[in-house]
């Protein structure tokens, strides 16, 4: 095999190429059409760091730097299955961004990085001065594959969220753009770990993964974009839909939104999304997001929160209800979560709500209005 791949590296080096330039493509795609840099920094970091992985892999061509490219295209590598478990949550949940607590799966890498030289010492493949060797670089695949394992598995923990998803019925272009992120990232993760123990040579490696990651650029081109534009929340074609031009069904939706969560209080289910209530709406989610923006001036999430928060301003009149509680029974899947959408939404936190309004009584109406 190595023998094939000597006479034909040159094309693995076209085929880089031609992956950093349609990441770079990606990452302009989306830099002019951005509607929020908060929402696509995830997207972003991740097309970045494949198009860096690309880029390496032909800049290994400067052999005398051979070492120090190696373990740069190591570190951009093991990035990816982390950051797709950050993006996968992201698409799945049609959320902001994930939970604090969720980025902690980042450090995967440095453990990963540190657990490899611990070995190298231990094991004595390098000599004891050296920084990096051809040793070293094998045991990085090992507990690089490992910790990309790691996040993979992360998302079982999520598979009921996968689970709604594909039962819902404007859900299933998200449901499948998560498979096709998590197929490329447990692919590269076992052609890291066979190339770890011996079952595939370096060359026969990297052209595996460059194989792997040009399929994963052609259908995150015809599927991302094309199909699904909004997990990386992309603007659409400016229009001039407002309160005058919408017809009387949208406005028959705009009330039938405020009754559901007004009168069935759908966002105190955690998981609830956009996607669910297109789904018990039977509207698609493309059409209910204008229907809120325009009725409500916010967007879904904005007012998820702020049906939350108003229940927990009730609640918290209430000292024998512990803040913990509150949280959970309005809707907020974390304490974190729900003290930084108080925040957002009062300028103040629960706390300081319930110590200033100590004594009076819960207030009587919804103050969340179309």
């Amino acid at each position: 095999m190595s023998s094939i791949f000597s006479s034909t590296f040159n094309v693995i080096e076209w085929l880089a190429v031609t992956g950093l330039t349609q990441s770079v493509l990606i990452i302009v795609y989306i830099v002019f059409r951005v509607k929020s840099w908060r929402q696509a920094s995830l997207a972003l970091a991740y097309f970045l760091v494949l198009g860096l992985a690309f880029g390496l892999q032909f800049s290994l061509r400067l052999e005398t730097y051979e070492q120090p490219l190696r373990m740069a295209l190591w570190l951009v590598r093991s990035m990816g299955p982390p950051l797709c478990y950050l993006l996968v949550l992201q698409i799945a949940k049609g959320a902001d961004l994930p939970e604090r607590r969720q980025f902690l799966v980042l450090g995967l890498v440095p453990l990963s990085l540190a657990a490899a030289y611990v070995i190298k010492d231990m094991t004595h493949v390098c000599d004891k001065n050296a920084l990096l060797c051809p040793g070293l670089f094998l045991w990085l695949q090992w507990t690089g594959s490992i910790s990309g394992g790691l996040a993979m598995l992360a998302l079982w923990g999520h598979k009921n969220l996968f689970s709604m998803l594909k039962k819902a019925k404007s859900g299933m272009e998200r449901y499948w753009l998560i498979m096709v992120l998590v197929m490329a990232n447990v692919g590269g993760v076992a052609i890291t770990f066979l190339h770890s123990v011996g079952s595939l040579d370096e060359a026969t490696a990297d052209s595996l993964l460059v194989l792997l990651g040009l399929v994963f650029i052609y259908l995150a081109i015809t599927t991302l974009f094309r199909v699904y534009p909004s997990p990386v929340q992309l603007n659409n074609v400016p229009t001039r839909f407002t309160m005058q031009t919408m017809t009387a069904e949208e406005k028959e939706l705009a009330v039938r939104v405020r009754k559901l969560m007004e009168v069935d209080k759908l966002y105190h289910e955690p998981t609830f999304s956009r996607a669910d209530l297109a789904r018990e709406l039977n509207v698609s989610e493309n059409t209910l997001s204008r229907v809120i923006n325009v009725s409500f001036g916010k967007s879904f999430p904005r007012l998820l929160n702020e049906f939350r928060v108003d229940d927990a301003k009730r609640m918290l009149h209430n000292h024998e209800i512990p803040i913990q509680v509150v949280s959970t029974e309005v809707g907020f899947n974390s304490l974190a979560s729900f003290n930084r959408a108080f925040r957002e939404i009062t300028s103040i936190t629960p706390s300081q709500y319930r110590a200033a309004n100590a004594g009076n009584g819960a207030p009587s109406e919804q103050t969340v209005t179309p």
